[in-house]
């Protein structure tokens, strides 16, 4: 396994699973019960190729016993670094850190930047985020000048716009949806924005409407990362085939797995779990982030990366639709079923003056909702057609269209472009039909 990868980075990884799985065992009393009652001697994990005979491990599963039980023994709380996921999955984690471990963690990003987006510091900043003061931030301000702009509701466009024309930052970060806010206004206002080097799109999936709007606005490349609160960066966008991503092997090691936890083969989707190959206070190991994604093997990248490849077009379980017959699709799927009904190929038609914003959310087993902010040449021609691709996904789909003023999330939260609020995990965990189970929530929605 892992032919590709240089020997001396493989060995450093299979070095630091060793250390993870055997300092989690003798300190953190939720790993030492877990193997114990499963039998697994922490001694016969040797490295990467023995993850999958490991557990993986849930949310709800770390959480259930408290700090006492997943921190390391003789951790105090209080002198920690803590960071709080967002709960969007409807389960929140707090995640607790040294602040080496946190200094480590941004250290590895920064180097992440620069290896894989081409990013050299020190440099300015704009950081499309919520406000607040950490050890993140001092450490940024150390590799440059480093500039936190909140693009929330309680900050006017206007200045926010102000803020970051006055920066004129070399990179911009922050989430598409928030990005495309901006960007949308600049655009309304006619506002050619001093050019940043790079935008990296981060938190939420990045789709093709809100790369091109960027891309427009802003004319600069649009590089997209994936991460997590509890590890961070997990892998990058490879410059070279932007439909791939490299994982980031100084963070952690990532397996694309089945529901038994086994590896899935190439080219085959599956659940992604994660072991943090640094942090000791509160080990992460095969962890499931709930995100989705597809294996595509290994090998020696055009971009020159030697390693694992993988994909990430199909977001998070939640994301995912239940059909009627309690089969799944792909949110990718769905949203391509809306947008390439959209007349892209028209000259004469643009789609942010017709649709500002829209969000697919399937509220039933054979209902889909698409809230629309409509923009001021807004038709309903095109929903013919939408319907139309949602019957091929499945004849029995209903769409309804619902014109909202505004789809801006609340503060701290992601925004979903496409929500599935059935999980298909929770209808074979209750042992329910399909039928069974939309009953139950109809009933319960009374």
């Amino acid at each position: 396994m892992l032919r590709f990868l240089p020997r001396k980075s493989m060995n450093i990884v299979n070095r630091c699973i060793r250390d993870a799985v055997s300092q989690a065992y003798r300190n953190v009393a939720f790993y030492r019960d877990t193997y114990d009652r499963a039998g697994i001697r922490p001694a016969d994990i040797r490295g990467i190729d023995d993850l999958p005979s490991l557990l993986t491990v849930s949310r709800i599963d770390l959480m259930a016993g408290g700090p006492s039980s997943y921190l390391a023994h003789g951790s105090r709380p209080e002198t920690l670094s803590v960071k709080q996921t967002t709960g969007t999955t409807g389960t929140p984690v707090t995640v607790y850190m040294s602040f080496c471990e946190q200094a480590f963690r941004k250290i590895v990003f920064l180097d992440a930047y620069s290896r894989h987006a081409g990013v050299k510091f020190p440099l300015s900043v704009v950081d499309v985020g919520p406000e607040r003061k950490s050890l993140d931030d001092a450490i940024l301000v150390r590799v440059g000048p480093h500039i936190r702009v909140r693009l929330f509701r309680d900050i006017p466009m206007n200045e926010q716009i102000h803020l970051i024309c006055k920066t004129k930052a070399a990179m911009i970060v922050g989430r598409p949806s928030i990005l495309w806010e901006v960007a949308l206004a600049m655009k309304d206002r006619g506002i050619r924005p001093p050019r940043p080097r790079i935008i990296i799109s981060n938190v939420e999936m990045l789709f093709g409407h809100v790369r091109a709007l960027l891309t427009e606005v802003f004319g600069c490349p649009v590089a997209d990362y994936y991460s997590c609160e509890e590890v961070g960066n997990l892998a990058w966008q490879c410059p070279v085939h932007p439909d791939r991503m490299h994982p980031n092997l100084a963070n952690a090691w990532i397996e694309i797995v089945d529901r038994s936890g086994r590896p899935v083969g190439y080219g085959q989707s599956g659940r992604i779990v994660i072991t943090n190959l640094y942090n000791r206070t509160m080990p992460f190991i095969r962890y499931c982030t709930g995100d989705r994604g597809i294996d595509l093997g290994e090998g020696v990248c055009d971009c020159g990366f030697h390693g694992p490849v993988m994909r990430l077009t199909e977001g998070r379980d939640v994301n995912f639709i239940v059909l009627p017959d309690g089969s799944e699709i792909n949110p990718r799927n769905l949203y391509d079923a809306v947008n390439f009904a959209f007349p892209h190929d028209r000259p004469d038609w643009n789609l942010i003056d017709s649709i500002r914003a829209f969000q697919i959310i399937q509220e039933t087993l054979d209902r889909i909702v698409v809230k629309v902010v409509p923009g001021p040449q807004y038709s309903e021609v095109f929903w013919p057609k939408v319907r139309k691709h949602l019957a091929a996904l499945h004849p029995d789909l209903k769409l309804n269209i619902e014109l909202v003023s505004d789809l801006t999330p609340p503060p701290g939260r992601k925004f979903h472009q496409v929500l599935g609020k059935l999980d298909n995990r929770w209808i074979r965990e209750r042992g329910e039909s399909a039928d069974q189970f939309e009953r139950r929530t109809r009933s319960e929605s009374i």
